[in-house]
């Protein structure tokens, strides 16, 4: 909201106030003028005693029942009271007799923003910038902000570009149009107004954190990386951005820098239970098996009810053949986050290991009902079918897996193979074209996962035909 107090109360103001209280406590009339009346409701509205605001704001209206100014004060109290319809009929009562005054048109802003009509609000805050001749870059920015407060970046935004327009040097301005457009997803648009700002004020360890963020959600992790390590180099004690600094390594695969910063972080933070889990990933991706499983216990201890580390165990005893004891942790993962595709895939591949074909096609069949648009885990049921030759079941697990993914060149080429291997000479050619199509397709991997296909002689002059 909007606020139309004044921060800074004089000695004359804070002397009104004395006298105010003396008069409730001895019960004594005392006469206030307009001015004074104003000063006491806005130091009580910006101390949060709404009752002495109320009181004041009641007994002005008495003594001078005719002041404009203080009837926008009955209305603020309204406000604050959360009365905002008596407020609003106050208002536009003013409106009738003083359209000029641009108080009146933020203040019923404030009511629409309330009552969640932020277009209603604009089309006021709008009247009011038309009537405002001076200090507009002021009211400007608030509207703003009290656009962003609602988290309405996109009535927000607007605002504050004017507000940069009449003032290129506000670096306060630039933050907060850099914020709104990372919240807005419009991710290059922020990277720009971020670094901008940071040419005003290099040493905002907050812009260059959310610098990092947005570099690492657009795939950048060495300048995410470079970023994060501005913020630490600034304000040593901003311990998320060791968290993120450590994610965004693992994602570069740098997991021995992630791990330093992962710990860094954890002298920070109590936040153990997740850490410990992640740090086991990085040492599990170095493969470093016995450090992970301590890690991956560190984290269980702290939270038993934590998914991920039970998940963690389960695989690394998968990698091992420990089928049994795998089995044990991906099924408590499983109970305790069932929503999670990946411990149903893990789960359908532990148990095809054993074999168990029923359970296996169940748990792959659940990860991919759960996330229907990653073609990995129809490409591992269906190699499953393929391995106990049920070529239709692969072919109608694929194609079904093509109605969401339908430009992945991966189901494309395992169609062509399953086709082929089922002797549809026509459908393999139709996915195979389809597939090589796209430059970046490397179709001599197919004969990695198809073997049985390197002396198909059709099946090569079919490739052959469309490099």
């Amino acid at each position: 909201m909007i606020d139309n107090t004044d921060n800074y109360f004089d000695d004359d103001a804070l002397e009104s106030v004395d006298r105010f209280e003396s008069m409730l406590k001895n019960n004594k009339p005392c006469y206030f003028d307009v001015h004074e009346f104003e000063n006491l409701v806005d130091h009580y509205l910006e101390t949060h005693k709404l009752a002495k605001a109320s009181k004041a704001s009641e007994l002005a209206i008495q003594l001078h029942p005719s002041s404009i100014s203080l009837q926008l004060k009955q209305a603020q109290v309204l406000i604050s009271r959360g009365e905002e319809i008596k407020a609003l009929n106050i208002l536009k009562k003013l409106k009738a007799i003083e359209s000029t005054n641009k108080n009146i048109y933020i203040l019923i802003g404030n009511i629409y923003n309330i009552l969640k009509k932020p277009q209603n609000a604009k089309i006021q805050f709008d009247i009011a910038l038309d009537l405002c001749y001076d200090d507009k870059e002021d009211l400007l920015f608030r509207i703003a902000v009290s656009f962003e407060q609602l988290g309405l970046y996109d009535l927000a935004l607007p605002y504050f570009k004017e507000v940069h327009q009449l003032n290129s040097e506000d670096a306060e301005v630039l933050f907060e149009i850099a914020y709104c457009y990372e919240k807005l997803h419009q991710d290059r648009e922020s990277i720009e107004a971020y670094l901008a700002y940071l040419d005003l004020d290099p040493f905002s360890d907050n812009a260059w954190y959310n610098l990092g963020i947005l570099y690492n959600r657009n795939n950048q992790g060495l300048k995410s990386i470079e970023a994060y390590d501005f913020c630490i180099a600034i304000n040593e004690k901003h311990s998320k951005a060791y968290f993120n600094k450590a994610n965004a390594l693992a994602l570069c695969d740098k997991f021995e820098e992630a791990i330093k910063s992962y710990i860094e972080y954890l002298e920070f933070e109590d936040d153990h239970a997740s850490t410990y889990s992640y740090i086991g990933e990085c040492f599990e991706k170095l493969e470093e098996y016995d450090q992970a499983m301590l890690y991956y216990e560190n984290a269980i201890q702290e939270d038993e009810t934590f998914a991920d580390p039970w998940f963690g165990m389960g695989l690394i005893l998968l990698y091992q053949d420990k089928i049994d004891e795998s089995l044990v942790y991906l099924n408590e993962a499983k109970k305790l986050d069932d929503t999670n595709p990946d411990y149903w895939f893990a789960l359908g591949s532990a148990y095809a290991r054993l074999p168990e074909a029923q359970k296996t096609v169940e748990c792959f069949r659940e990860a991919i009902n759960l996330d229907p648009y990653d073609p990995t885990y129809a490409i591992t049921l269906a190699e499953f079918y393929h391995q106990n030759n049920k070529e239709e079941a692969a072919i109608d697990i694929l194609l079904e897996s093509l109605g969401c993914c339908p430009d992945d060149i991966q189901l494309q080429n395992n169609l062509a193979a399953y086709y082929m291997l089922a002797s549809d000479t026509n459908a393999a050619e139709h996915y195979l074209r389809k597939a090589m199509a796209d430059p970046e397709n490397k179709i001599e991997d197919i004969f990695i996962q198809f073997p049985e296909l390197e002396n198909n002689n059709k099946f090569k002059q079919i490739i052959k035909a469309n490099q």
